[in-house]
């Protein structure tokens, strides 16, 4: 009166279906039993199913414990996105700091926009040209050219405009063009960027990590 695997997880299946007479005729005819004995075995498997693991609560305890490993990931996550938030912040402060500390010791000279420098950049099925500005300034009877630091899909200045341009007097190569896009473009978007995500990251880890 030996069930196989299969025959029983068949017979216990008709038991948690709400077929127990099923379950006994099954058992009846496959072993070739009584209609007693094959009630009898019939019982005694469905006690080990009401005597078997409770799966409400072994799906509660694998919930919990898939919720405590996502608190943990939006932790993780969150924290990263601050940190990099706080260091792009961190950097826009210090850009500011030491475009102030360079204007202190520079000497202003005017300069021109003598020509652009132009490349593609390629996006999502779509490219656009990009201008970067060339200026020309001259000190101390020497001739110097510059090229941006910053492009945009505008040119933002026309051949031959003047600009005034700070200029490091040990280091006359070393300069800083008074234009919001070579003092303030970089500075802001890191600052806005970084205030983005150290934003993004504490929602995760106070919010989702909270939930």
């Amino acid at each position: 009166m030996t069930l196989t695997p299969e025959q029983k997880e068949h017979a216990i299946h008709l038991i948690e279906i709400g077929e127990k007479l099923e379950a006994v005729r099954y058992l009846q005819n496959l072993l070739s039993l009584t209609a007693e004995q094959a009630l009898a075995l019939t019982e005694k498997l469905e006690a080990e199913v009401e005597d078997g693991p409770d799966l409400k609560q072994e799906f509660l305890k694998k919930s919990k414990e898939m919720q405590r490993s996502g608190i943990k990931l939006s932790r993780i996550v969150g924290g990263i996105f601050m940190s990099i938030g706080i260091i792009m912040v961190v950097v826009s402060i210090y850009l500011i700091y030491s475009h102030q500390q360079f204007e202190k010791k520079a000497i202003v000279v005017t300069g021109k926009v003598v020509d652009f420098e132009t490349y593609i950049s390629t996006g999502d099925n779509s490219s656009t040209t990009m201008y970067r500005p060339v200026f020309e300034y001259a000190y101390k009877g020497k001739t110097y050219t510059y090229p941006s630091t910053g492009s945009s899909s505008s040119k933002g200045f026309e051949i031959g405009e003047p600009v005034e341009i700070y200029i490091n007097p040990d280091q006359p190569e070393d300069v800083l063009v008074n234009s919001f896009m070579e003092k303030w473009f970089l500075p802001m978007l890191l600052a806005i960027m970084g205030t983005a995500f150290a934003g993004m990251g504490y929602l995760a880890v106070r919010l989702l990590g909270r939930s």
